[in-house]
């Protein structure tokens, strides 16, 4: 059971189940509650929503850890559970398994939301989280995007189920609400995309050493840690001058505390995410810049307690 746990990353879809309900509870009710409006799903039908997201992500871990059993051995001996504590046979019956029972999770939640097509989002996810771990990942710079979108729907699928229902003719009074609503949740979702992105290519160095051997053409391979280091500083300083244009939006609202959490919580992180990529050197370093970009994708996350109160208290 432990190895199970380990090899499908629970931390992970927690935050992943996290996020989802982050964006349902602080990003749509509270511009639904103004406007008077109701969650499309209830909370059990949200509930298997994100039970399916949860899965069809584990299912990729799962298979993405099958194929890298030869990677994994040389770059992180001491972390493989596949061949040591789960034998490759049950690896990829699980994968199976819950990839199916999460497309038919998702096909009944698209049907109960009134547009039965929208299971074909499950159904792409879990595809491409398999040619992902099969091709993809191995490209040059293609497996880090693909990792970042799908990292990206997991907010933006809150919105697809409940914010698309409200754009119809019998709803247009509401479409300035339901409008407004999207742009926090692309926001996080770019925010997630683009954290996502910076933690692949992090992990990418620290892995070069395995992915080299068996003919991987990541970035750091390709072009040299040291351009890559310099890609991944350079998308840091983007993000900290896209967060300096918000604030100064937020500059013209009055909104203080937004600023503030901004600056400590993300600009400073940021900074220090630089410092630590331009000063790594070894394995572990890199292993803690890695972290640090998901820590830095959770406190940006947790910026929607805040963004609740600034929608509850506007005018």
């Amino acid at each position: 059971m432990i190895a199970f746990i380990k090899l499908i990353r629970l931390k992970n879809l927690l935050i992943i189940a996290f996020t989802q309900y982050m964006v349902r509870w602080f990003i749509v009710h509270p511009s639904f509650t103004k406007a008077g409006l109701n969650f499309h799903l209830t909370e059990l039908q949200f509930f298997f929503l994100s039970l399916s997201t949860v899965m069809i992500a584990a299912a990729g871990y799962i298979i993405n850890d099958y194929f890298d059993v030869r990677i994994d051995k040389v770059n992180k001996p001491e972390r493989m559970v596949i061949d040591k504590g789960i034998k490759r046979r049950v690896a990829i019956g699980a994968h199976t398994v819950i990839s199916v029972l999460a497309i038919l999770i998702g096909f009944w939640i698209s049907h109960i939301a009134g547009n039965w097509k929208l299971v074909f989002l499950h159904i792409f996810c879990a595809l491409g989280l398999w040619f992902y771990s099969t091709t993809f990942k191995r490209k040059f710079f293609i497996g880090n995007l693909v990792i970042a979108v799908f990292t990206a729907f997991v907010p933006l699928i809150v919105g697809i189920y409940e914010l698309v229902p409200y754009h119809t003719s019998n709803f247009s009074e509401y479409q300035t609400t339901v409008q407004s609503i999207w742009t926090p949740v692309f926001a996080i979702s770019f925010f997630a995309f683009i954290t996502t992105l910076l933690r692949e290519i992090i992990k990418d160095i620290e892995d070069m050493e395995g992915d080299k051997e068996y003919g991987c053409k990541t970035m750091p391979i390709v072009i040299g840690v040291n351009s890559t280091k310099w890609f991944i500083i350079a998308l840091c300083s983007g993000t900290i001058i896209c967060l300096l244009y918000i604030q100064f939006l937020m500059l013209m609202k009055v909104q203080k505390v937004p600023i503030i959490y901004i600056l400590a919580a993300l600009q400073i992180p940021l900074l220090f995410l630089i410092w630590r990529i331009y000063t790594a050197r070894t394995k572990k370093e890199y292993y803690i810049a890695g972290n640090t970009a998901k820590f830095i994708m959770l406190l940006g996350i947790c910026y929607l307690f805040i963004h609740s109160q600034v929608i509850l208290t506007s005018v």
